[in-house]
C-alpha cells in the first residue's frame, strides 16, 4: 500500500510539474460526537458463553456508549488533456475514518507515567487508496478504467458513498463504458473484485481465487417530463478458495469453505417528478448459487426481492414533507434457499434503528457502523423546515420483522449471521423511533448538525430462545457533527 501511495502521489506531482497540468484537490472532513444510552436494549444479564444460541440480547457489559469519530477523504483530479482525466480518492483509518483517540501513544516503554502529557501518533492509521481511475472521453462514449465507485438508484444496494458522512462505498476494479443516444444510456462493466487467498495471506493472480463481476446498466431519462427509468444487471462469480466469501458459521459452531458462488442482481429503478412532488421506487432482486452458507455439505441458492420507496412533497419554500417505506427480505432459516437481503450500510432510515452494529460496542473487532437494513418492513414519515441557513428535521419510524423464529423450526439470526434451532416463538415488533435534528450552514463550506433520537424497542429484541424473555429498555441517542467540504 505504501508503494502504491508513493507512486500515486509522484505521478500527480511529476506530471503536474513537467507539463503544468491543472490539478484540483477537493475533499471532505468531518468530526462527530455521539452518546447512546441503553444500546443493549435491556438491563438484564445476557451470556454469550453458549455460542450461537439465538438470543437477540447483547452480551452483558457496558450499556452506554460515548464516542467521537472522524471521516476524511481527499479527492485529487488531474486533467491530462481534452480526452483524459485522472481521478482518485485517499482516506485514512477504517475505509474513510475512525475513532478519535485510537492512534496515540506515549514513550516506547509504554509506562504512561514518564510522558504523561507527551502523546504522539502511534502510526497505526492506514492511508487508503480508495479510488484511482482514468476517464477517457470519446465522441460516443465515456470510459472509466481503474478502481472506481458505482451507484444505482437510491443507493440501497449499489452505493458510491457520495454523501459527506458516508463511511462505505461500492468499489469496482475494472472497466466500464457509458454510451448515450438521446434519452437512452447503456453502461456495460467488468470488474475483478478480489484475488486474495487469506490462508496464505497473499494475492493469487492465477484465477483460482477470483471474485469477478460482469454486468450492464441502462436507463431512459426524459428531462422534460422529469421521468427516469433504469435497471442494472450484474452477475458476480466467486471461486471456492477466495477469502472474500469463503467461509461461514453454523450453530455448531464450525468454519468451512463456502464453495463457488454465482449470484445475479437485477435492480429496477423508477423516478418521477412533478412540480412540487417527487417519488422513487427501487426493486432489487438477487438469484443464483449462494454456496455452503448453512453447513459444509449443503449448497444453497439465493432468492431475495426487496422494495424501497421514497417520496417528498415540497409544500412551500420552507416546508418539505415525505413518506419513505420498504419491505426488505429476510430469511426464515428453515429451507436450503437463502431469502434475505442486506442493504448497503450507507442506506439508513433512522438515527438509531438499523444504523449501528450494537453488538460491536461490547464485543470488539467489528465496525460499529457496519450495519444493514435487513428482514424489515418499515415506514417513515418526516418533515423538514428550512430557512436561509437552518434546516430542522423531524421523523417518525415504525418497523416490523419479516421473518421471526418459530418454535421447533430452524431460524436465522440476521444480525450475527447464523442459523439455529428455535425453541420458542419470537415477536415481530422492531419498535418505533422519533428523531429530531438540525443542519446549520455556518458558511458555504461548513455545516454543523445535531440529532436526538429515541427508540421504543419492540418485543423482537426480547427473544432469548428460552421461555424467559428479556425485559427491553428503550434507547436514547444524541450527537453533534461538524462537516467541512473543500
Amino acid at each position: 500500500m505504501a508503494y502504491l501511495l508513493a507512486l500515486f502521489i509522484s505521478a500527480f506531482t511529476l506530471l503536474g510539474s513537467a507539463h503544468a497540468l491543472p490539478i484540483d484537490w477537493s475533499g471532505q472532513l468531518g468530526f462527530d460526537t455521539t452518546l447512546i444510552n441503553n444500546y443493549r436494549r435491556t438491563s438484564e444479564d445476557v451470556s454469550k458463553s453458549v455460542p450461537n444460541q439465538g438470543t437477540q440480547g447483547i452480551a452483558s457489559g457496558d450499556d452506554s456508549a460515548h464516542f467521537q469519530t472522524y471521516v476524511f477523504r481527499l479527492m485529487p483530479q488531474m486533467i491530462v488533456n481534452d480526452a483524459v482525466t485522472i481521478k482518485g480518492e485517499l482516506s485514512t483509518g477504517h475505509i474513510r475514518g475512525g475513532f478519535l483517540g485510537d492512534n496515540s501513544t506515549t514513550s516506547e516503554d509504554n509506562s504512561g507515567n514518564r510522558s504523561y502529557f507527551a502523546t504522539s501518533p502511534a502510526q497505526r492509521s492506514t492511508l487508503n487508496v480508495n479510488q484511482i481511475y482514468a476517464e477517457l472521453y470519446a465522441d460516443t462514449a465515456l470510459v472509466k478504467v481503474g478502481r472506481f465507485s458505482r451507484n444505482f438508484g437510491l443507493g440501497a444496494v449499489i452505493n458510491d458513498g457520495d454523501d459527506s458522512w458516508d463511511r462505505f462505498f461500492t468499489m469496482y476494479d475494472g472497466i466500464q463504458g457509458e454510451v448515450k443516444i438521446g434519452n437512452f444510456s447503456l453502461i456495460p462493466h467488468w470488474a475483478r473484485l478480489s484475488v486474495y487467498d487469506d490462508t496464505n495471506n497473499k494475492s493469487q493472480p492465477n484465477g483460482g481465487y477470483d471474485v469477478r463481476e460482469l454486468g450492464v446498466s441502462g436507463s431512459y431519462h426524459d428531462k422534460i417530463k422529469e421521468l427516469f427509468i433504469g435497471f442494472t444487471y450484474g452477475k458476480r462469480f466467486s471461486e471456492r478458495r477466495n477469502s472474500l466469501y469463503n467461509s461461514t458459521q453454523d450453530a455448531s459452531p464450525q468454519t468451512f469453505d463456502r464453495g463457488k458462488t454465482e449470484v445475479t442482481l437485477i435492480d429496477v429503478y423508477l423516478e418521477k417528478k412533478w412540480e412540487k412532488f417527487q417519488m422513487a421506487l427501487e426493486v432489487p432482486m438477487m438469484t443464483g448459487e449462494y454456496g455452503n452458507i448453512y453447513d459444509a455439505n449443503t449448497s444453497s441458492k439465493v432468492s431475495a426481492t426487496s422494495i424501497i420507496f421514497e417520496s417528498i412533497w415540497h409544500s412551500s419554500r420552507n416546508w418539505d414533507f415525505g413518506l419513505n417505506a420498504g419491505q426488505i427480505a429476510g430469511d426464515d432459516g428453515d429451507s436450503d434457499k437463502f431469502e434475505g437481503m442486506y442493504l448497503h450500510p450507507n442506506y439508513q432510515i433512522a438515527d438509531i434503528m438499523f444504523r449501528y452494529n450494537m453488538s460491536a460496542f461490547n464485543e470488539g473487532g467489528k465496525s460499529i457502523f457496519d450495519s444493514h437494513i435487513v428482514n424489515a418492513r418499515y415506514a417513515k414519515l418526516f418533515a423538514h423546515y428550512m430557512t436561509d441557513r437552518w434546516t430542522w428535521k423531524m421523523a417518525a419510524i415504525w418497523a416490523k420483522a419479516q421473518e421471526v423464529a418459530k418454535s421447533n423450526k430452524k431460524a436465522y439470526h440476521h444480525e450475527e449471521g447464523y442459523r439455529f434451532n428455535a425453541s420458542e416463538n419470537q415477536g415481530d415488533d422492531l419498535g418505533y423511533e422519533l428523531d429530531f435534528g438540525f443542519d446549520f450552514q455556518w458558511n458555504p463550506n461548513v455545516v454543523i448538525s445535531g440529532n436526538l433520537g429515541y427508540w421504543f424497542v419492540g418485543d423482537y429484541y426480547s427473544f432469548t430462545n428460552t421461555s424467559d424473555d428479556l425485559a427491553t429498555k428503550n434507547v436514547l441517542a444524541t450527537g453533534l457533527k461538524v462537516g467541512i467540504n473543500f
